[in-house]
């Protein structure tokens, strides 16, 4: 195809919503269990809001880079943003009546994502590849843990999944002058994959010998897909005279 950042993008675009959705819908299972906390459906909606709340947190501060500021004072308003963010969601969800006190060491995870947004210096071949990468990580220690530290590596997935739309969607267009709005639509009909990935991941949690833990190694091949993509897309630009960084 003459322009591979488009093609494997419309791939990107549908693992990104399909892992951002699977994660989300399948998250109430894997908490019902009880070497993940054995919570009751009525105790489940902290840790969803939290999941859900975290693609805030991150476009929050992915939205900082909008405002003509100089460097040093995007980086203070990059660690006040999030935390107004998670202060949020943790008093939205408290006022609603439930327990947020599992939740509050996850300022960690917002930590880490903090210093991988002012790593990647708003560059989206990088920050594209960074967060996929702590979305592999984050899968990893998912599928290999239990309880608290488990959870909180799923809710993070919505931190990874917070800034890859504007990532995938500006090197999949990249180049493709006038033919960019066509492009742009090819792009938003992949969101196809957000209701093709969760029933997958569904029917291998109800397969005996997988599980619902298990199950969410298809967490891990989304992310390292977005990962490989970042990779692939940096070189396909910069072999038709294009470098974004």
């Amino acid at each position: 195809m003459q322009y591979p950042q488009l093609s494997l993008g419309m791939l990107a675009i549908f693992l990104y919503v399909g892992v951002e959705v699977a994660i989300g819908s399948n998250l109430g299972e894997l908490l019902k269990q009880d070497q993940f906390g054995g919570y009751k459906a009525s105790e489940i909606a902290p840790f969803i809001a939290m999941f859900w709340g975290s693609l805030m947190i991150g476009r929050w501060v992915g939205s900082v880079n909008v405002f003509p500021l100089d460097d040093k004072k995007k980086i203070i308003l990059k660690f006040i943003v999030p935390f107004v963010a998670f202060g949020i969601i943790m008093g939205a969800t408290s006022l609603a009546g439930y327990d947020v006190s599992v939740l509050k060491w996850y300022f960690i995870c917002i930590l880490i994502q903090i210093a991988a947004f002012i790593a990647t210096k708003d560059k989206p071949s990088l920050t594209l590849s960074v967060f996929g990468a702590l979305g592999v990580i984050s899968t990893l220690v998912a599928l290999n843990t239990s309880g608290i530290v488990a959870v909180y590596a799923l809710l993070s997935g919505g931190l990874a999944c917070s800034i890859m739309w504007p990532c995938i969607f500006s090197l999949a267009c990249a180049g493709l002058g006038k033919y960019q709005s066509q492009g742009a639509g090819f792009l938003v009909m992949m969101i196809l994959g957000g209701a093709i990935i969760p029933p997958i991941q569904g029917k291998l949690a109800d397969i005996e010998w997988i599980g619902i833990q298990n199950s969410f190694t298809i967490g891990l091949i989304c992310f390292g897909y977005m990962t490989f993509y970042a990779i692939v897309a940096k070189k396909s630009l910069q072999s038709q005279g294009l470098d974004f960084e």
